[in-house]
């Protein structure tokens, strides 16, 4: 119809005018393209992805699974550690270096006759000898701030040498111990008579079991820039958990021999009244001092050490950090016992104090005890008996 005709043109007429203007953040729906302001491009790009679109691989990189949290937690090396280890082992290789070199030449070209006493006690200061020996490239690793500068098999052997001559150290410091018990309790018993030779033979056994017990330091494979024997805050391979175990064991085992020993001579003393006797007081006194060294050296590093292990079986990554560098600034006090052994060989042995009073010129000439003197004077005849002895057979 007419009027349906007039309805369409003035349809058609405002559709072909001017379009009005739209408001500002609303797009135009008309617009022949109206794709372009839905393109990906119009979407803020901080905007994260909706939950029905995250799979379940996004969420576990995001959070982590429970074996990845654990492995995640590793404690930071610590510039304060390494500001304080680099002069403390530094003044502990001078003092070392000094104390045990004289030892050595006072054990080895001055102390005549040799006893089984004087053989673990030549054991003790060959293997803190070696390890002072050692602790220059650690002064060197820990003014660089942890950075190993020597290559890998020279970090196996350091750490290898470190280890095997600190254990040393503490089973020839019980074997003394050990020795001395056997005087006091069992004087009559075939080991507290045991010859030099044969003590030497027990020495030498002692040697070859320590090397296997921490050649597994020899096989372990480190970074190019770290030279760590322990890694807190990791799990723990086999060899690091043998490593753990020989470390704790090392420190519990001799500690609770050398106590059994206290006692033992304690109450031997009391029952056969030997109160008034030097002999068994001086073997009460070198127990005690090695007790007192032992206990300052290890006991810290090996509370840390389990500390650190606890800690990370929590997933206490704040207490980890803490107890770690407590750890790895403790073992300074390890490395301490093989300084101060010199001083316990003055406790241990007369003569080692006389020759070493004699030697740095503090004394014109020390008197030595009653015993220290027949023990010497017998000596000398049995070997002026043999030298005569052998010349009757020349002649």
């Amino acid at each position: 119809p007419p009027r349906n005709c007039t309805g369409v043109r003035e349809l058609e007429k405002r559709l072909s005018g001017p379009r009005p203007k739209q408001p500002m953040g609303f797009p135009n729906l008309s617009h022949p393209s109206p794709l372009p302001s839905l393109s990906p491009s119009w979407l803020p790009l901080s905007l994260p992805p909706s939950p029905s679109s995250s799979s379940p691989s996004a969420l576990t990189t995001a959070l982590g699974s429970p074996g990845e949290a654990a492995a995640s937690c590793h404690p930071a090396s610590s510039p304060i550690v390494s500001a304080l280890l680099a002069p403390v082992l530094g003044m502990e290789f001078v003092l070392g270096l000094v104390g045990n070199s004289l030892a050595f030449f006072i054990f080895c070209l001055r102390t005549r006759p040799w006893t089984s006493n004087t053989v673990f006690l030549v054991s003790l200061v060959v293997a803190d000898f070696l390890l002072i020996l050692n602790l220059p490239l650690r002064v060197d690793y820990y003014f660089f701030h942890e950075i190993w500068r020597f290559g890998d098999t020279a970090c196996k052997v350091n750490l290898f040498m470190i280890a095997t001559n600190r254990t040393a150290s503490v089973v020839f410091l019980t074997a003394v111990a050990l020795n001395r018990y056997l005087k006091v309790a069992w004087p009559h018993h075939a080991l507290s008579r045991a010859s030099a030779g044969g003590t030497a033979r027990v020495a030498g056994g002692l040697w070859g079991a320590l090397l296997l017990l921490n050649g597994h330091l020899l096989l372990t494979t480190h970074s190019s820039r770290s030279c760590l024997s322990y890694q807190l805050g990791t799990r723990p391979s086999a060899s690091l958990s043998w490593h753990q175990a020989l470390f704790v064991v090392e420190f519990f085992l001799p500690l609770a021999l050398i106590l059994f020993a206290i006692v033992s001579i304690t109450r031997t003393i009391r029952r056969r009244g030997l109160d008034g006797q030097a002999g068994p007081r001086r073997a009460v006194r070198v127990l005690a001092a090695v007790v007192g060294v032992y206990t300052v050296c290890f006991l810290p590093s090996v509370a840390f050490g389990v500390a650190s292990v606890v800690a990370f079986r929590l997933r206490a990554c704040h207490a980890l950090d803490i107890c770690s560098q407590l750890f790895h600034g403790s073992l300074a006090f390890t490395y301490l016992n093989s300084v101060l052994d010199p001083v316990l060989y003055c406790f241990s042995s007369p003569s080692f104090f006389r020759q070493g009073r004699a030697l740095l010129g503090l004394t014109q000439g020390w008197q030595g005890s009653d015993s220290d003197k027949s023990t010497y004077r017998a000596w000398r005849r049995a070997r002026s008996g043999k030298v005569a002895a052998t010349g009757k057979l020349q002649v």
